[in-house]
């Protein structure tokens, strides 16, 4: 488990930066103030199992002292022996009682924990004649009140789980208030999987990169054996957030166990990609790599003794201690290409160094309550990256710059053998050359024809309807028609000249081109004709040129949504404190006269009453509404809800009946 370790140790030393916690005093005292507390010493120790132990009047005079139950001393150790009960006398003074506090606990174990007596949690069953249940609460927030102020008595009955006597020592707990634990329990949870997720993904991604390399260019070996050290660390990476999310002390054996399987592969991978990479001539750090490797698997097969963790340890160190001489060497030659490792590199001495250095001094805490405690615990994660990231750059690099190579060499052996063609076949090819450029001339003069027309074509269409842009192509002109039911829509913003004045030209034809480039898809969608914009009004109208038995219907729903983009714009632009637009939106349907006018820069457009009514229901609408006319509303109040307005005075018009259509 030598990479868990490192990384756990890591964890827990910028955790141990964060903390923060108190001395504890001679003698125990707690208070609101003096929390959180690392509750690690003043306990006492007996051996044993005895249910009087948990009483609070029990006399625990004569029981061993504890100078750390998380980090106990070797004779500690001898004495704890994995099992037993420790008890802590603590004074709390007023300020506790009442207050909701938790308990903390890391323990690979099973534990009774006593409160003045009670038992307040069991984690996993100790019982007597049966095999014990192991079970870690991996510290999750463990409430509890305190009902009176003065002396109280903490004890527990632990049993560890065997397997960690010699690695994770003895009982880990603190005391805060239930709230920061529950926010720190959180927050430190999201943070360790963002960073495992983040850097397996990354080593994961690299690792399926190299391998493709490699199957698509499979002389080049590094590519393979770096794919293979970047998938094993990947997963490592998966099987240590499998672990944070296991609290039982078996599987996490299991899944410690496959880890270590897993970590020889990715020294010996790497160790090879060293060599490959800088072409080392000597092999002798491949075979120390491969004989440490070997050793190891036959020791954790045989058991052959208890120091195998050490030894591989030993053998990740010559692989680092191996690629970093590489490194040095290739910068100190200027071996092409090594610059980027050396960055790399550099990034990562400077990134663990500042972050002990931070953490040490106390400038900034690494933790994940504070914006810059995340970002320094962030970059630990970068800082573990960054090197195998500049390897596969460099990687990377070295197959583009083969492939360069190759691409030149290949087109220097085309360009020769092109010459050499040429020369030969110049004389019998003038001839026939001359009749094929005429003839590429010819064709490409007839594909720009084309190209020409249908851009003409394509123009027309964007312009004119499709039946009135044929019957002017067709006949040279186009002749009006009198469409008899047709329902228009008119938009027009309110305080456009408002905004004029304070946005600049450039923003104002931004926005505005938003908003029409919006109800030119609208339209498109409806199969309503888009007839002009004049200034900041919009008109269109459905049901031309060819009629639509649902018209109005298509009308409204075109209005209903543009007014709905111009609301959710409006609101975006609140929030971002800009200049917004306010649209207001009138229909009416009625007969028009449709057609084209003018020879030069003509247009198809519509006239008649209906399109004065049109605008005057536009005009007498309201901010954010789709106004609409009687005559419209007698072709869609059966699809739509609307709010009869009465008779509203209408300029030029008089008294006309208005409805506005509901959302």
């Amino acid at each position: 488990m030598p990479v868990l370790n490192i990384i756990r140790f890591v964890f827990l030393l910028s955790l141990a930066f964060a903390a923060n916690y108190p001395a504890i005093a001679q003698q125990l005292k707690l208070s609101a103030d003096s929390l959180p507390i690392a509750l690690d010493r003043y306990w006492r120790f007996k051996s044993g199992d005895d249910p009087n132990y948990a009483r609070p009047e029990f006399n625990d005079s004569t029981w061993q002292r504890f100078s750390s139950v998380n980090r106990m001393s070797a004779a500690e150790r001898e004495v704890y022996q994995g099992k037993g009960w420790f008890r802590a006398h603590f004074e709390a003074d007023t300020s506790l009682v009442g207050k909701v506090l938790a308990f903390t606990i890391q323990f690979d174990g099973a534990f009774d924990l006593y409160l003045d007596g009670k038992l307040i949690y069991r984690f996993g069953t100790i019982e007597a004649g049966k095999a014990t249940r192991y079970e870690n609460p991996k510290l999750t927030p463990l409430a509890f009140q305190l009902d009176r102020a003065g002396k109280h008595v903490l004890a527990i009955r632990v049993e560890e789980y065997p397997v960690y006597n010699n690695y994770f020592l003895g009982l880990d707990i603190d005391l805060s208030s239930y709230q920061k634990s529950l926010i720190d329990f959180y927050s430190e949870g999201i943070l360790i999987t963002f960073i495992n997720v983040f850097v397996g993904v990354i080593f994961l991604t690299l690792g399926l990169i190299h391998l493709f390399f490699f199957l698509y260019y499979r002389s080049i070996l590094a590519n393979l054996v770096f794919s293979v050290f970047m998938i094993s660390v990947a997963a490592i990476m998966a099987l240590l957030q499998i672990m944070l999310l296991t609290d039982n002390p078996g599987d996490y054996e299991q899944l410690s166990l496959i880890s270590s399987l897993i970590t020889p592969v990715s020294m010996l991978s790497f160790s090879l990609f060293i060599h490959f990479t800088f072409h080392e001539k000597t092999r002798v750090w491949i075979y120390t790599t491969a004989a440490i490797t070997l050793v190891y698997y036959l020791t954790e097969i045989f058991e052959w003794f208890e120091e195998s963790e050490e030894m591989l340890m030993i053998g990740v160190f010559l692989v680092f201690v191996h690629a970093l001489i590489r490194i040095i060497v290739s910068l100190i030659r200027k071996q092409p290409g090594t610059w980027i490792i050396g960055i790399g590199t550099a990034f990562t001495v400077v990134s663990i160094l500042s972050f002990l250095l931070v953490g040490i001094f106390g400038t900034i805490e690494a933790n994940t309550e504070t914006t810059l405690g995340q970002i320094a615990l962030f970059g630990l994660a970068l800082a573990i990256v960054s090197i195998p990231l500049s390897m596969s750059v460099y990687q990377a690099w070295g197959f583009a710059q083969l492939n360069k190579n190759l691409q030149k060499q290949l087109v220097q052996v085309q360009e020769l053998s092109a010459q050499t063609i040429r020369q030969e076949l110049e004389k019998q090819q003038i001839l026939e050359n001359q009749k094929q450029e005429l003839e590429i001339k010819v064709d490409e003069r007839t594909r720009q024809l084309k190209d020409e027309k249908q851009k003409s074509d394509d123009l027309l269409l964007n312009i004119l309807p499709a039946e009135v842009a044929e019957e002017l192509k067709q006949k040279g002109a186009a002749e009006a028609k009198l469409i008899e039911e047709v329902t228009v829509i008119f938009t027009d913003f309110k305080g456009f000249t408002q905004m004029a004045e304070v946005l600049s030209p450039q923003a104002l034809v931004r926005d505005i081109h938003e908003c029409f480039s919006a109800f030119d898809r609208i339209m498109e969608k409806y199969g309503i004709e888009k007839i002009k914009t004049i200034g900041d009004a919009y008109m269109a109208a459905s049901g031309l040129p060819t009629p639509n038995g649902e018209h109005a219907i298509a009308a409204v729903k075109a209005a209903l949504e543009m007014v709905e983009f111009i609301e959710t714009g409006k609101a975006l632009k609140i929030e971002k404190g800009l200049p917004y637009f306010e649209i207001r939106v009138g229909v009416h349907s009625g007969p028009v006269v449709a057609g084209i006018v003018g020879i030069k820069k003509f247009a198809y457009d519509i006239w008649g009453d209906t399109v004065n009514t049109a605008a005057r229901m536009e005009s007498s609408g309201d901010i954010g509404r789709v106004n609409i006319s009687e005559a419209t509303y007698a072709l869609v109040h059966s699809h739509f809800q609307c709010s009869y307005r009465g008779e509203v005075d209408a300029k030029g018009k008089g008294k006309v009946s208005m409805y506005f259509v509901n959302p």
